[in-house]
């Protein structure tokens, strides 16, 4: 029961112990995900009337030789629920570390809409990774 206790006081002062952190480049309220092959990674969405345009963009380390990008337009269904809105399935392949995509669509149906792009990263040793992101959910009316 001793060793109990003792442990729980490790544990307890461990955690009492203030760390010195600084995030004056990050503001608080926003959380950026660490990637080992992209230094950024975007997917935007906008949405003028009822057209949307699609905006992709990968800025990846040196040694990444090839980006390729599936974007995919997708419409709410039902609360958390969404599927690929109508021909809005776009593929692109680029082979530099600095890749861009930009797709449009016309006749939007009112609802709300999300832009998804996975990239797939593959650096100068053939390994690869895989980055899902969304964009901001935009309504059309």
């Amino acid at each position: 029961m001793k060793k109990v206790f003792s442990v729980l006081a490790v544990i307890f002062m461990c955690l009492s112990v203030p760390m010195n952190t600084s995030a004056s480049s990050v503001p608080y309220d926003v959380v950026q995900p660490c990637y080992e092959k992209a230094h950024n990674v975007e997917s935007i969405l906008t949405i003028t009337g009822n057209t949307a345009k699609c905006e992709s963009s990968a800025d990846c380390v040196d040694n990444v030789v090839r980006v390729i990008a599936d974007q995919t337009l997708e419409k709410q269904v039902f609360l958390w629920f969404w599927d690929t809105y109508e021909d809005t399935t776009w593929n692109k392949t680029g082979f530099s570390n600095s890749f861009s995509m930009i797709n449009t669509k016309s006749g939007l149906e009112s609802g709300n809409y999300r832009l998804k792009t996975v990239f797939t990263l593959t650096d100068k040793n053939g390994e690869t990774e895989t980055i899902t992101i969304y964009s901001d959910e935009k309504a059309v009316s």
